[in-house]
């Protein structure tokens, strides 16, 4: 029993500290790397393309089959033999057996299809393609992740400064309780003060809810179901997360929208020629063995048996297929005529993208440093506002002027801050670093 318990009491121990655990985005983002399903579903995706160059080669190795048929000819065929070739007469006469066993064995080889050869070919870019995706994936999960975590810790920033606001209206507030109670202030200041004091909670409150929200897009976005508990740094190290990026490092070639693109084309071509080899003729080897037996009656239907064996080639030479080859050629044709040219739109895409989250992230520095001035000096000014209300020398109608300013500012540097993380995450997708990037944090 002391031992049962003492298990319990470990268990009980470990399953506290994991959850009280604190998830930086590194650990937020290996674990969605890790453990969310997406990964499992490209990594199946994977072996299919596996699966289906197993399947193209198969074409290309012998192929062994074994039938067997049973037939009671209930009523035989008739021959006729005209009048004067053995007989004056018309001779009628019916072959075989009403009993007749057949089982047969068949090796298929083929010797040329350029048609399946070709299809050999199209593994590799299927099997590029499938790879590729997982990466691009890998990209979104962290992307995804990242973006999530970043909100829930700007979330986390708004409600320690409306705390702060909080507490410092709570005190002022009590004071000027203490002045009204005394005479020497009226209830109109008062309530004023409180109504400020409120809209604070208030705002406070929305923005734990929506802290909250932020944690379940979070765990959604790691693979984490939303029973289950998470806590995560309510701080980030920005600096790490700004990169020095520019545009002129920008290479589209990098990016795995830009492979994958490049392998379709690639599978597409493949495409085409096999179309094209349907024209050509097909050479096929065949190996065949194979035993009768014949009885007039089913008791003795198995009783007596003749072997027999085939060596053959078999060519097919296409000649006319009512323009069913003819179709599909021009239709894979077109199909590769729409991939260049939608290489070519998806290209431009990506680097139009690339330029402006670059010019976004410029930007954004920008209103980050002059938001981050401008609350230094909001702050300042409502502290002196705020110091001379208490001498007396300063009218409240001052001191929530400067604290509407403050707050304003802040709300201003708090968005400000999400545009550039927000800016930052969106610069290292366009130029497909994403998975660098978090390797670095």
């Amino acid at each position: 029993m002391r031992l049962y318990a003492i298990g319990i009491l470990l268990t009980l121990t470990i399953s506290q500290t994991m959850a009280q655990q604190k998830y930086t985005l590194k650990q937020c983002i290996d674990y969605s790397l890790k453990n969310h399903l997406s990964n499992q579903v490209y990594q199946n995706n994977i072996e299919i393309a596996n699966q289906q160059g197993r399947e193209a080669l198969a074409g290309y190795l012998p192929q062994v089959a074994g039938t067997a048929t049973f037939d009671y000819n209930i009523k035989r065929q008739t021959t006729i033999i005209p009048a004067g070739a053995f007989s004056p007469t018309e001779t009628r006469l019916q072959f075989g057996q009403p009993f007749l066993t057949n089982p047969v064995i068949q090796a298929d080889q083929v010797i040329f299809d350029q048609s399946l050869l070709y299809g050999i070919q199209a593994n590799k870019p299927n099997k590029e393609i499938s790879e590729l995706s997982l990466k691009q994936n890998q990209e979104t999960l962290i992307y995804n992740t990242t973006a999530a975590y970043i909100e829930a810790t700007i979330y986390a920033e708004r409600i320690r400064i409306l705390a702060t606001n909080e507490n410092k209206y709570k005190d002022l507030l009590a004071i000027k309780k203490l002045q009204l109670d005394k005479g020497v202030a009226t209830e109109v200041d008062y309530n004023r003060i409180l109504v400020t004091y409120k809209n604070i909670v208030a705002e406070k409150t929305l923005a734990e809810t929506n802290r909250e929200l932020a944690l379940n897009k979070l765990k959604d976005a790691m693979g984490m179901t939303l029973q289950e508990t998470i806590t995560i740094n309510d701080s980030l190290n920005y600096d790490r997360l700004i990169p020095t990026s520019d545009i002129s490092q920008f290479d589209v070639t990098q990016l795995y929208a830009y492979k994958i693109n490049v392998q379709k084309i690639h599978l597409q071509e493949i495409d085409v020629k096999r179309k094209r080899a349907a024209f050509m003729p097909t050479l096929n080897g065949y190996a065949r063995y194979g035993a009768q037996s014949y009885s007039a009656h089913f008791s003795t239907a198995f009783d007596r048996w003749f072997d027999y064996s085939t060596i053959g080639l078999r060519l097919n030479v296409p000649i006319f297929s009512g323009f069913r080859r003819d179709s599909q050629l021009k239709q894979s044709q077109l199909n590769l005529a729409n991939a260049k040219q939608n290489f070519i739109i998806n290209n431009n895409t990506l680097q139009l993208q690339a330029q402006n989250a670059n010019t976004q992230l410029k930007k954004s520095y920008n209103d980050v440093a002059n938001n981050k001035e401008n609350l230094a000096l909001a702050q300042e000014v409502f502290d002196i506002t705020n110091l001379q209300y208490q001498k007396g020398a300063g009218t409240l109608t001052d001191l929530l002027n400067a604290e509407y300013s403050l707050k304003e500012a802040q709300n201003n540097y708090i968005t400000s801050m999400l545009n550039l993380l927000s800016s930052t995450l969106n610069n290292e997708k366009a130029n497909g670093t994403l998975i660098p990037f978090a390797s670095k944090l």
